[in-house]
């Protein structure tokens, strides 16, 4: 039961400056560029008086490179040398679209706003056929019914 456990590397491969925030989103299944622009609000904004610059070189320091990573980039993604794993990381792993390629596939935004646009015509003419129920004398005739029973 306790076997299957994920746990939280820093990920040298898709590292920016040390694969801490490539990590933290692979371990909680989130887009890393959401990862490293909460991060960067965060120190930027100074919020909790540094405890996020804090807490990044802590991780730094404290985690361990992901196992079947290929490079071992250091700072601001300088690489180190490191004894390479006998399987490459991507052998037999399914196919995950970036955001680029989900950006590329999906409609243009006049596709986008058209569909929007039919959505909510469509939810208003419903809103309105209840509307006008609701304020039917009809309504009141079966509520007083429903009272009765």
């Amino acid at each position: 039961m306790g076997e299957n456990k994920r746990k939280l590397y820093k990920n040298p491969d898709k590292a920016k400056i040390f694969g801490v925030c490539a990590g933290i989103a692979e371990y909680f299944g989130f887009e890393v560029w959401v990862v490293r622009i909460i991060t960067l609000a965060l120190a930027v904004l100074n919020w909790f008086n540094g405890t996020i610059v804090f807490a990044y070189l802590v991780l730094f320091f404290v985690l361990d490179p992901k196992p079947e990573s290929i490079s071992n980039k250091g700072c601001f993604g300088k690489e180190r040398h490191r004894a390479r794993p006998d399987k490459t990381p991507f052998e037999n792993k399914p196919y995950k679209p970036t955001v680029k390629d989900v950006w590329r596939s999906g409609s243009s935004p006049k596709e986008m706003l058209d569909t929007i646009e039919y959505k909510f015509s469509t939810v208003e003419s419903k809103l309105q056929r209840l509307e006008s129920f609701i304020t039917s004398k009809q309504f009141e005739l079966e509520r007083e019914f429903n009272k009765m029973n």
